[in-house]
């Protein structure tokens, strides 16, 4: 029997709370909205009998009150097997949404594949997932598109794309994503997952150093939702290191091969993206020449009786040099280590901060020439949101009693706090930039 030949418009039917007069023999039952999509198959030796105590029954009435619901039957013998395996075929063809649902959910509305697809493309693309490329003809396996996500060392955003995901899993859709694959606690907990529409699998996997391919990717749509995309150039420069066979027919996505309607058109990725760790590329000063001074000038201001020196460049970008930085956590405004370790503690200090937006900045001596009264310092210089980040962070602050009062909102200053506490507990609910 051919399925995809068999016209389920022309079976019959009777509708949901007609079920009584369905007929006494073995059969393929399907439910089906006003709108002809499947939502549910079934099967049964006794169809009448079936329906007089069905476990969904209540479930689909609630939802029948604002969308009729058809019953409409296959007939087939009473080969128990036979049954089973035309039932499996059935939903792998159609794929109902309420056969991946729980009994106890409370049905108010059924999301369309298409719908589902392009909530979870919307979210990914708030964790700056890029499109790595297409593979549009393959032997065994269906075209796919292949997506990747930022991480950095064993740090990413692996249990937010999980947290998403699982939240669209949680709708009656057809569409389900699963996480094939699963990387040990110890190698990151990264996941890898894919999910089908229409003959298309989309494969998301973590990809090291991602944030240096952003700023010159492409910008490249996918069911209608605009994502980051490899360019050719990019993703032949990747490939031209890579003996796998499984790539040879990889290449950068050019067109959508999913041409649906963004409903999302009119809204701007971010708009109620609460809970999202948000990785950007960040502002990185391009090396001045050998012996040239950096330009810029300098503000002075107070956040909690601590004076903060901010620097901006001739682009209105801000920065803190390293010393304001050393004087607040340890208290030294110079520090008398070499340059290179310097560097690599600041390195080391921005990597255990819970977020990977700031990892595998580079940073730089150099001189700084302030505008106001052409005094020269050599420093580094850290993005002004980048200090604030660091500043954020407890690291460093061991008196658990001011930071339960900080949590808690009870705190008070006291003559006797370090800076370091002070700007602790102010930027948890303030942010410098306020202050500009």
């Amino acid at each position: 029997m051919l399925l995809e030949n068999i016209n389920l418009s022309e079976l019959p039917s009777v509708y949901l709370l007609d079920k009584d007069r369905l007929p006494n023999c073995a059969a393929i039952y399907f439910v089906s909205d006003s709108k002809s999509q499947i939502i549910y198959i079934g099967r049964t030796v006794n169809l009448v009998e079936r329906w007089k105590a069905h476990h969904r029954f209540n479930q689909l009435k609630r939802f029948n009150r604002k969308n009729n619901l058809n019953i409409s039957w296959l007939t087939c013998n009473r080969d128990v097997e036979t049954l089973s395996n035309l039932e499996n075929e059935f939903i792998k063809l159609y794929k109902p949404p309420l056969n991946w649902s729980k009994v106890v959910v409370p049905i108010r509305k059924i999301t369309p594949a298409e719908t589902a697809l392009q909530q979870s493309l919307y979210q990914l693309a708030k964790f700056n997932v890029i499109v790595f490329g297409f593979d549009p003809i393959s032997d065994e396996d269906a075209p796919t598109v292949y997506l990747v996500y930022p991480v950095y060392g064993l740090k990413g955003l692996s249990g937010s794309i999980r947290t998403a995901l699982k939240n669209i899993n949680k709708k009656a859709s057809s569409l389900k994503w699963k996480e094939y694959k699963t990387y040990p606690k110890s190698s990151g907990k990264f996941g890898l997952w894919e999910t089908e529409y229409n003959g298309l699998t989309i494969d998301l996997s973590p990809f090291d150093n991602l944030v240096y391919f952003m700023e010159d990717s492409n910008r490249r749509t996918l069911a209608g939702i605009e994502l980051m995309a490899f360019s050719s150039e990019q993703l032949e420069l990747i490939l031209e290191n890579e003996e796998n066979e499984n790539t040879s027919g990889l290449e950068a996505l050019e067109y959508d091969p999913i041409p649906v309607e963004n409903v999302y058109k009119n809204k701007s990725i971010n708009d109620n993206c609460k809970n999202t760790v948000e990785v950007e590329p960040w502002e990185e000063l391009e090396p001045m020449p050998e012996g040239g001074a950096r330009v810029m000038n300098r503000t002075f201001f107070y956040a909690n009786d601590v004076e903060i020196e901010v620097c901006a460049n001739e682009n209105g970008k801000y920065f803190i040099r390293h010393n304001l930085y050393l004087w607040i956590m340890y208290t030294k405004k110079n520090s008398d280590v070499p340059n290179e370790i310097t560097i690599r503690r600041l390195q080391d200090e921005i990597d255990r901060l819970p977020t990977i937006r700031w990892s595998g900045y580079r940073f730089r001596y150099e001189t700084i020439r302030f505008s106001e009264d052409d005094v020269e310092v050599d420093s580094l210089l850290l993005p002004l949101a980048m200090f604030e980040d660091l500043m954020k962070d407890k690291y460093g602050i061991h008196n658990t009693k001011v930071l339960e009062e900080i949590k808690k909102g009870e705190y008070k200053s006291k003559p006797d706090d370090s800076e370091r506490i002070k700007l602790f507990a102010w930027l948890q609910s303030n942010s410098l930039f306020s202050l500009l």
